[in-house]
């Protein structure tokens, strides 16, 4: 019987030395769980192989005992059981984590102003064409002033528009003066008002607004704000008995064309007028008193005409100027004239000057006397000498001094 266990003894350590064997191969790098899964297949290898040894060494044993009782010698065939070549499961990697979608924040909520609706009527103010802010008026002399004004409402006026006064000091302003054209929404307009200076030295103004057919008074932007002609009136050398600029707009402009806006529009082909504060002369100096700029009408031999109010001339009254073609006008060759008119006699010449562009200017006076007395309408006149291509001049401060 010690000989079957020493069988047997040998079958177990030859079945761990072989299952020892395979973990014995290498040392591969698997993680705990696998170690695990290994440690529980050898284990339960193990507990088979044992089962199987004490399964033979019972039946060897009986053999055995069948051979004694038939009185021969049996030697029993060993047959070594094979290991359970079942294979270790393979290693599965953990799934890669996903990672989550980054937060869009939601945009942020800007609340869209109310548009406020535009009104039907509504002014802008542009420029003072005439008669600056502070400008110095003699006593009781007239004065034309000249506001540009644009249409920023929605409504289209027309001549049943006007202008009213509001306030301040009105120095005989016609009120109201009908516009004198249609202007649609985004167009301008220029409001020409004749005004008589107090005879009182010292600062007026008188405020403007625009009066709808319907009665509806309006002014400029959203306060209705007034538009306004500012003057101080003063004797003395700085005032001039007449100053032709500030009487621009009260003279009627004309040209073969016919009658002519005042101001004009620059490049009108039918002749213009303009009032400019800081004009350039043919020298290239720039003045700081304000000029005409007269063009005449563009054809050969063109004309263009301003014939002012009446005055009264008085002993020691003498016209003045300086004249001269607008810078970088080097193709001008016009004529400059000073006429009047008495009543309704024909119109008579004063004198004249002719001027093409040669870079200088020239001082010009006339002498008075001949009319002292008598009320003159005075005109002043340029004309094209022949063809008329580059032909704008400039009457530099024109006016009546003592």
């Amino acid at each position: 019987m010690s000989k079957k266990r020493s069988y047997l003894l040998t079958y177990l350590g030859f079945i761990f030395f072989v299952l020892s064997g395979c973990n014995l191969l290498g040392t591969p790098q698997v993680d705990e769980s696998q170690v695990a899964t290994q440690s529980a297949l050898i284990i339960q290898q193990a507990a088979q192989a044992t089962a199987t040894a004490y399964a033979m060494e019972t039946e060897m044993a009986n053999i055995a005992t069948k051979a004694a009782l038939l009185g021969s010698t049996f030697t029993p065939t060993f047959t070594a059981v094979p290991p359970s070549s079942t294979p270790l499961p393979t290693s599965t990697l953990p799934p890669t984590q996903t990672p989550l979608p980054s937060f869009t924040p939601f945009p942020t909520f800007t609340p869209v102003p109310t548009a406020t609706p535009v009104p039907c009527n509504r002014a802008g103010f542009v420029a003072d064409v005439t008669i600056p802010d502070g400008t110095i008026i003699p006593p009781g002399a007239t004065f034309t002033k000249v506001w540009r004004l644009k249409n920023n409402g929605t409504c289209t006026w027309n001549t049943n528009y006007s202008a009213v006064f509001s306030g301040g000091d009105r120095m005989g302003g016609a009120s109201p003066t009908p516009l004198n054209a249609t202007v649609a929404p985004g167009e301008t307009i220029d409001i020409s008002i004749t005004f008589t200076a107090p005879t009182t030295e010292g600062k007026y103004r008188s405020s403007w607004k625009l009066r709808a057919p319907d009665g509806t008074v309006f002014g400029l932007g959203s306060r209705d704000s007034a538009f306004y002609v500012d003057i101080e009136v003063k004797s003395g050398t700085s005032a001039y008995p007449f100053d032709f600029v500030l009487m621009v707009c009260s003279a009627e402009w004309s040209s073969g064309a016919g009658t002519l806006p005042c101001p004009g529009t620059d490049g009108d082909a039918k002749g213009f007028v303009l009032v400019q504060q800081k004009p350039q002369l043919e020298s290239g100096v720039v003045d700081d008193e304000p000029a005409l700029i007269t063009q005449p009408q563009a054809i050969t031999d063109g004309t263009l005409r301003g014939k002012f109010p009446g005055y009264k001339v008085q002993t020691g009254d003498k016209f003045k100027a300086i004249i001269g073609c607008s810078y970088n006008y080097k193709s001008c060759d016009m004529r400059f004239q000073l006429d009047y008119q008495i009543g309704t006699d024909p119109i008579q010449t004063l004198a004249y000057w002719n001027e093409v562009y040669d870079e200088t200017f020239r001082s010009v006076e006339v002498d008075l006397s001949p009319l002292n007395g008598k009320t003159v309408r005075f005109i002043l006149t340029v004309l094209a000498n022949g063809e008329m291509k580059q032909d704008r001049g400039i009457w530099l401060a024109p006016r009546i001094v003592r």
